[in-house]
């Protein structure tokens, strides 16, 4: 996605953000679709929509895994309440799509997924549909979206649990798992009375309890599994809207006066949501007032996205500052993914050498085609270095931008200059596959 929009649009933060934006504005109609699906009307579909908005801007504020969550569970729930409402099995291949695209982004999908079955055979009303072959053909539209995914991980070792598992073993370590619980009032906010009316209405609901298993389901898998708050966030618009229906069932027998009363107190509290998310979240204030520098203090997420082409020019500056020699035979090291993507995107118009990482994917791409005899490291410390290269000295220190304080400026703002490395390029990158 953010390789299309580069080509179509070309580089800028805008538009690496418009496919988030599109996604999740895909997102919302299928909430809209939901509310209606249950039952709701448009006063019920718009209140839904206004919960969830929230979430979709979170979503859309960086394009990453997170990116196409919402859409991916947002389909699965939605094509199971179609099944649920109008007995038409069919509607099981839309579910299968949901969850194949989820696969392909992130491989959470599977707590809704493992919820839906487990819920489809718990509740005797529901379990004739696992018999049906269209369920299984839902099933089978799953396994080949999520084919190419799940090939690359068989050709490669399933090295992305491998990541994973150091993932979450490293957010267990920093405490970044704790607060489960209270992140979920953290997250909803205002919202939360409406998601509880939602949980309680569908468990009262013969045809439409299934959906309940959605956000239970993921609830306790997650709180199994030690994840992190935010995991659950694409549960709740299901939540959303059920309470919005039942919101809209008491008003209907309350006076016009009252009515509207309610509904624009409630309508107040889910837009000033919106505005937390905001304020937090989005690049909404003009870079150094007061505003934006509470961001950066606040949100280390938007720190890190600070100061990219800048850092590229800096790596630059170093790299003509190097004797014509060294430059024959450069390469420029990244130690941090982050380095490594903004080196392989703003470099080319410096002619800076691709870069190369040990990081995640970046690793698979190898050292380059040569062995590199002088290397530009960034990411790294002097002393880690030297034990690496025979030679290695510190050319220039990183400077954010604003002064800002983000990973680079603070944690290893060093533009080190190597020479030689002690061990052959091909017997250091076998041994050196890193996870972040």
């Amino acid at each position: 996605m953010g390789r299309i929009a580069i080509e179509l649009l070309g580089i800028s933060p805008a538009h690496l953000r418009l496919p988030a934006a599109l996604v999740n504005g895909a997102s919302l109609v299928l909430v809209g679709l939901l509310t209606r699906t249950l039952g709701g009307g448009r006063a019920a579909q718009c209140l839904a929509l206004l919960a969830t908005f929230p979430i979709a801007l979170a979503f859309s504020s960086v394009l990453q895994y997170n990116t196409t969550d919402l859409f991916a569970w947002s389909l699965t729930i939605l094509s199971t309440a179609r099944v649920l409402r109008s007995g038409d099995p069919r509607n099981w291949i839309g579910a299968g799509a949901g969850i194949g695209l989820g696969v392909l982004s992130k491989y959470s999908i599977a707590f809704p997924a493992v919820s839906l079955v487990v819920g489809l055979l718990l509740l005797p009303a529901q379990r004739h549909h696992v018999r049906s072959r269209w369920f299984w053909y839902g099933a089978a539209t799953a396994t080949i979206l999520a084919a190419p995914n799940l090939l690359w991980l068989a050709t490669h070792h399933f090295i992305t649990l491998q990541m994973e598992h150091f993932i979450h073993l490293r957010d267990i370590r920093l405490g970044r798992a704790e607060g489960y619980y209270s992140d979920q009032l953290r997250y909803t906010f205002l919202a939360f009375p409406l998601a509880v009316a939602g949980l309680v209405s569908l468990l009262r609901s013969p045809r439409f309890r299934l959906l309940s298993a959605f956000f239970l389901g993921p609830f306790l898998l997650i709180a199994a599994a030690k994840g992190r708050g935010y995991y659950l966030l694409p549960a709740y618009p299901v939540l959303y809207a059920a309470g919005a229906i039942a919101l809209e069932r008491v008003l209907a027998h309350r006076g016009k006066l009252p009515r509207n009363i309610i509904r624009t107190v409630v309508a107040a509290a889910m837009l000033a949501n919106s505005v937390a998310i905001a304020w937090t979240y989005l690049p909404i204030w003009p870079p150094g007032s007061s505003g934006w520098t509470w961001q950066m203090d606040h949100n280390q997420d938007m720190a890190d996205e600070v100061g990219w082409p800048e850092f590229v020019a800096q790596v630059a500056a170093v790299r003509d500052t190097l004797p014509a020699a060294d430059r024959a035979r450069l390469g420029v090291l990244a130690n941090n993914y982050g380095e490594a993507g903004a080196l392989a995107l703003y470099g080319p118009a410096y002619h800076l050498p691709t870069p190369i990482s040990s990081t995640n994917s970046f690793h698979a791409r190898g050292w380059g085609a040569f062995d590199p005899e002088t290397v530009i490291v960034t990411g790294g410390t002097l002393e880690d270095q030297l034990y690496n290269f025979d030679q290695c000295s510190v050319a220039a220190t990183i400077h954010a931008p604003y002064g800002v304080r983000n990973e680079e400026a603070v944690r290893h703002p060093d533009i080190l200059v190597c020479h030689h490395l002690r061990r052959p390029w091909a017997e250091v990158w076998a041994h050196s596959q890193e996870f972040g």
